[in-house]
């Protein structure tokens, strides 16, 4: 809810109270294994998460939440155990993505 709603909405169908802020359409992210012949893309959708890859289907303006989420991290638990934390997280939010599939 934290990371996504606020853009993609509670639901994930791209209708979140920022959405009509930005420039570019929010999409849906119920319906990404229907659109991909009924597999669930995990690897692209952990990517896109991540941001850092390179893999920039959104046109820019998602933020790229591998750093957002290792940033307050790396202080503690150096670079290491911090991305182990973020691995995690972008992997619960693939499974929750797998999970509203239509």
């Amino acid at each position: 809810m934290r990371a996504c709603a606020s853009c993609h909405g509670e639901s994930g169908l791209g209708q979140g109270p920022i959405a009509e802020f930005l420039t570019i359409p929010v999409p849906g992210l119920n319906r990404l294994s229907a659109e991909n012949d009924g597999a669930f893309p995990m690897l692209q959708v952990i990517q896109i998460i991540d941001g850092r890859t390179g893999v920039r289907s959104h046109g820019e303006p998602m933020p790229i939440w591998g750093d957002l989420f290792k940033t307050p991290l790396v202080g503690g638990m150096g670079d290491y155990g911090a991305e182990v934390i973020v691995r995690g997280r972008v992997l619960s939010i693939a499974y929750y993505l797998e999970s509203i599939q239509e």
